[in-house]
């Protein structure tokens, strides 16, 4: 049970990406093969492929895998780079929330079904108030992480 907490976003990920490419591969050999293909292929492989990439983007976070640039850390002093970081990863915190509050907003609103699939919106855009909402809960890891490691460094003064 906690390899599947662990590795939620991966695991989801790998699911929405690998029903993508089964469903493009079967319309692809069903429409050089036979003439014909699935009607609702397409329009659940565009969904699943929504979701894989939204997953992937919560789980490269969670990894601290996106690209950054630490040219200011790496000229702070060692005394400095965790504020300075918590800093940074308050800002984030601040920019996840509200990107979670706009997605939940946006949900909220999708009142519209997917054309063959008849598919609630409010299903295909969850996703991001879901991705945004772990990125939210990551960060304040991230946090809780940095402030154990300042306060493991600094020696008691009392």
């Amino acid at each position: 049970m906690g390899f599947l907490v662990k590795n939620f976003e991966e695991i989801f990920a790998s699911i929405a990406i690998s029903i993508t490419i089964l469903m493009v591969i079967i319309n692809v050999f069903l429409r050089y093969g036979f003439g014909f293909v699935v009607p609702w292929s397409e329009e659940l492989a565009v969904i699943c492929f929504i979701w894989s990439v939204y997953f992937g983007i919560s789980s490269c976070y969670k990894h601290k895998l996106h690209m950054g640039v630490d040219v200011v850390i790496a000229l702070l002093p060692e005394k400095a780079k965790i504020p300075f970081n918590l800093v940074v990863l308050s800002f984030l915190l601040v920019i996840n929330l509200i990107l979670a509050y706009l997605s939940y907003d946006y949900m909220m609103l999708s009142n519209k079904v997917s054309p063959v699939m008849g598919m609630s919106y409010f299903t295909i855009n969850g996703v991001l108030f879901l991705c945004f909402s772990l990125m939210t809960i990551h960060t304040v890891n991230f946090i809780r992480s940095d402030l154990k490691q300042l306060f493991k460094k600094q020696p008691n003064t009392i």
